[in-house]
C-alpha cells in the first residue's frame, strides 16, 4: 500500500468524443463493441457497448456532454500505490485505463496520489474544511462509517440504479452476493465501490514444507506430519514453532495497524459460525473464554517471528519472505506477483519458484473446523459529496470498478489493486501476474472473510485495541487485561453512537460468511 508520495496527473485526451469514433479506432474494435482499448494484449476481453456496465458509464457521460453538464476535469484523491495501475500502460504496451478514458470522453482525470498510511488524514481534511478539493476519495474500506457520518460520501443509489453497475453480476462481479453487500454498501446503501481485494491469504515456503529433513525433525518434536494444509491456528503455531528453531519464524504481521488482521482472523474462527466482536447489540465480546483464548495465541505467536516484527508494515513483511528470512506469512495476496517472479530473465528475489499458498486456517469445533480470513484495508472509492460533478465522478467510479476494466487494473502487475472478482480470477493475465497457485485459494479465502471494523466509530475502536495488544505483545499487561481494558474502551466509543452502531451491526450481519468445513 505504498507509492510516489504526490503526483498530478493528465493529458487532456485528444479529439471530441461527441464526435464519434475514428476509423482506426472504431477498425480494432470486436464486432458488437463500441468502446475499450484496442492496443494491448487481450483487447477484445476489456472492450464493451452500451449494454455493459463501462459501456453505459461512457453513454451517461456522453449525455452529460450534450447537456452541458459534464466537467473537464476530474480530481482524484488516490492511495499512491494504485495510482500506477491506472496510469501505466501494461508491461505488453498499449494504453492505459487512464488513456481510453480520456480519449473516449475527452474528461481529464487529475490523480493526486498519496501514501495508504496519510490519506485518510486528507480526505478528513476535505470533508472537514469543505474544501470540496477532490471528486472521489479513495480510502481504506474501514473508513467508510466514519466518511459517512461525516457526510463525506455521497449516497449512490440513485445512480447505481439508474447505471446498473455489474458489481454483482454472478457470472462476472463478486464471488458471492455476501461479498457485494461488504464491499459496496454501508448501512444498506451503496456508498463505495471496491478496488482492491484484500482478503490477507496464507503463503507460505514450500521448499522449507516439503524438504524430508525438516518433515522428519518435525514429526519427531509435534508427532504428526506437517500438513499439507494446515486446519487450525493450533498447527500454524507448531510450524511457527520449529521454523523459528531453524531461523526461519513466520511473518504474520503483529504491529501496529496492520498486524490487526491478524488478530481479528484468528478471533473469528474461535466459534462456529464466526466469534464476533461485537453482538448485534454493540456489547463486545473480547473478556469472553474464545476471545482471552484468542487473544492468548495471538500475543504468544510473538515468540516465533523476526525480534523487529513489531515494528514491520507489510513492505518489510514482503522483504522478510523475499529474502527467505521467514517460512509464512498471511499476507495480501499480491506478495506473490511481487516476490515470486522473473525480472529481465532473472529470479527477482530469492523467494522465485519457492512460494504456494494454503486456504485459511481456524479452529477446531468439535468435529468441523472453522476457518476465516478477513478483509483488511482494502482500497475503495466513493464520490465526495462536495464533488461539483457528483454523476460524472460516479460515472467514473463505475467505469473503472466495473469488471471488464478493473480486469485491466489488477491486471497491470505494477500496484497495488488486488483481483477479487469472478471475472478477474478467470482472466488469463490477471491469473499470470498473481500466479495460479494462488487461484484456488484465493477462492476459499474470500468465501471464508469476515468484515473488520467499517462503521462509524472504526478509528477509535481500532486504535484503542491496537494499543492494547501492543502493550500485551511487549509484556506490559496479560492477553487477558489488554482485553480488559479494550473493552472497557470500545463501550465508551460505541455509546457515543450507540444506535448508529447497532443499525451498521445488523445491517452487515447477514453477509458474515457461514461456512464450517
Amino acid at each position: 500500500m505504498t507509492g510516489a508520495a504526490a503526483l498530478a496527473l493528465g493529458a487532456t485526451a485528444p479529439g471530441n468524443p461527441l464526435l464519434g469514433l475514428s476509423p482506426a479506432y472504431a477498425a480494432g474494435l470486436a464486432p458488437g463493441m463500441t468502446g475499450g482499448p484496442i492496443n494491448i494484449e487481450g483487447a477484445e476481453r476489456y472492450q464493451y457497448n452500451a449494454t455493459l456496465s463501462e459501456g453505459r458509464a461512457i453513454e451517461g457521460i456522453k449525455k452529460l456532454q450534450a447537456a452541458g453538464a459534464a466537467p473537464k476535469k476530474l480530481t482524484l484523491l488516490y492511495v499512491a500505490s494504485c495510482v500506477p495501475q491506472l496510469v501505466n500502460p501494461p508491461p505488453g504496451g498499449g494504453e492505459s485505463v487512464k488513456e481510453t478514458w480520456e480519449r473516449e470522453t475527452g474528461i481529464q482525470l487529475d490523480v493526486v496520489g498519496t501514501e495508504a498510511g496519510e490519506i485518510w488524514k486528507k480526505v478528513l481534511q476535505d470533508v472537514t474544511t469543505g474544501d470540496g478539493s477532490y471528486d472521489i476519495y479513495t480510502h481504506s474500506w474501514n473508513n467508510i462509517g466514519d466518511l459517512v457520518s461525516a457526510k463525506g460520501a455521497l449516497n449512490l443509489d440513485s445512480f447505481v440504479a439508474k447505471y446498473q453497475p455489474d458489481w454483482g453480476d454472478p457470472e462476472r462481479g463478486t464471488p458471492t452476493p455476501q461479498i457485494r453487500e461488504l464491499l459496496y454498501k454501508y448501512n444498506g446503501s451503496n456508498y463505495a465501490a471496491s478496488l482492491d481485494g484484500d482478503f490477507v491469504a496464507w503463503q507460505y515456503r514450500k521448499d522449507l514444507m516439503t524438504d524430508e529433513g525438516h518433515r522428519k525433525n518435525f514429526r519427531s518434536k509435534f508427532g504428526y506430519d506437517i500438513p499439507d494444509q494446515p486446519a487450525t491456528w493450533d498447527e500454524i503455531d507448531n510450524l511457527s514453532e520449529y521454523f523459528h528453531g531453524q531461523g526461519v519464524g513466520h511473518a504474520n504481521l503483529l504491529g501496529p495497524f496492520w498486524g490487526l488482521s491478524n488478530f481479528y482472523a484468528r478471533f473469528a474462527s474461535m466459534k462456529a459460525p464466526n466469534n464476533y466482536w461485537l453482538d448485534e447489540d454493540a456489547n463486545p465480546t473480547l473478556t469472553t473464554p474464545e476471545g482471552i483464548k484468542a487473544a492468548e495465541a495471538h500475543v504468544r505467536s510473538v515468540k516465533w517471528t523476526s525480534k523487529d516484527n513489531l515494528t514491520w508494515g507489510w513492505a518489510e513483511q514482503y522483504g522478510a519472505m523475499a529474502n527467505l528470512q521467514a517460512s509464512m506469512a498471511m499476507t495480501f495476496t499480491n506478495m506473490a506477483g511481487i516476490n515470486d517472479k522473473l525480472k529481465d530473465g532473472k529470479p527477482a528475489t530469492p523467494l522465485y519458484g519457492k512460494l504456494a499458498a494454503w486456504k485459511p486456517v481456524g479452529t477446531k469445533i468439535g468435529d468441523r473446523h472453522v476457518r476465516r480470513s478477513v478483509i483488511y484495508f482494502n482500497v475503495s472509492a466513493s464520490v465526495a459529496a462536495k464533488s461539483k460533478s457528483p454523476e460524472a465522478a460516479y460515472l467514473f467510479l463505475q467505469y473503472i470498478s466495473s469488471t471488464r476494466t478493473f480486469n485491466r487494473i489488477c491486471g497491470n502487475p505494477v500496484g497495488g489493486c488486488d483481483p477479487f472478482q469472478l471475472a478477474n480470477l478467470a482472466d488469463p493475465i490477471v491469473r499470470s501476474n498473481v500466479h495460479e497457485y494462488m487461484i484456488e485459494p484465493i477462492r476459499e479465502t474470500i468465501a471464508r472473510a469476515v468484515p473488520s471494523i467499517n462503521f462509524a466509530g472504526q478509528a477509535a475502536l481500532d486504535n484503542a485495541l491496537d494499543e492494547n495488544l501492543q502493550a500485551a505483545l511487549t509484556g506490559k499487561v496479560t492477553a487477558a487485561q489488554a482485553m480488559k481494558d479494550t473493552e472497557q474502551a470500545w463501550k465508551k466509543i460505541i455509546a457515543r453512537r450507540r444506535d448508529e452502531t447497532v443499525a451498521a451491526i445488523r445491517a452487515q450481519r447477514s453477509a458474515w460468511p457461514t461456512i464450517v468445513d
